[in-house]
């Protein structure tokens, strides 16, 4: 067979490939490595803002005593994940999971302070932060919902033509476009053209400052998001 005839070799994009596909294309061996790598860095920088939330590490700059201890339960959950692959179960977000796996970490790393501190609660209460109800969010969503509040309202606030912030809005309080058409006084086809630009300037801000969440089951529920001006 000459050269020219051999298949073309066809290159993943892993940063579009979608999450779940990550896991699958991981277990079959396709670009293990790569798949995981992207994993990685799609859930570090988010996992370290939900432990540190967790944990209540809020007060400005983190302590080398509480990097420690972030970095040591992120490294523990994608130990776990790597591990236990064949344990996901494809009809749940790959979020979720991650975040179970994570509360885990949290849940042990509590219960051995407590331990520590001569402290006589049980698993219980200490997990009381980290039980999930079907009637409302989960831990992981309440957060991952407000931390991508706080970034729309960044690229809302970068925007510099007020109409671009007002359709976008509008947009986000899951109105119809002729609905925000009617509001902002102006055509349907006008309000279509404007936000396409703004949802494509959205996606460019998201890629350039937070990459992580371009691939993110929140990002498909923006339109469920309210934030306020």
């Amino acid at each position: 067979m000459h050269n020219s005839d051999k298949p073309a070799t066809v290159k993943i994009v892993w940063s579009e490939i979608k999450e779940r596909d990550l896991i699958r294309l991981s277990i079959e061996g396709t670009g293990h490595e790569a798949a995981m790598m992207e994993l990685w860095n799609r859930y570090k920088k988010r996992l370290y803002l939900y432990v540190k939330y967790k944990l209540n590490f809020n007060r400005g700059t983190d302590s080398h005593q509480e990097k420690y201890v972030i970095e040591d339960i992120i490294q523990n959950t994608f130990f776990d994940v790597l591990e236990n692959l064949r344990e996901y179960n494809p009809t749940y977000e790959v979020s979720t999971w991650i975040y179970n796996i994570t509360n885990k970490h949290l849940v042990r790393y509590i219960r051995e302070i407590q331990k520590f501190q001569g402290r006589t609660s049980g698993y219980e209460d200490v997990s009381d932060n980290f039980t999930v109800s079907s009637d409302h969010y989960t831990p992981d969503e309440e957060f991952e919902l407000k931390e991508f509040e706080r970034i729309v309202k960044v690229f809302v606030q970068s925007l510099k033509n007020s109409l671009d912030q007002e359709v976008f809005l509008l947009y986000l309080q899951n109105l119809h476009t002729k609905n925000i058409a009617d509001a902002m006084h102006n055509s349907q086809d006008a309000v279509r053209a404007r936000l396409n630009r703004v949802i494509k300037q959205f996606k460019k801000f998201l890629q350039k400052k937070y990459p992580e969440y371009l691939n993110s089951s929140t990002l498909s529920q923006i339109k469920n998001l309210n934030v306020q001006r």
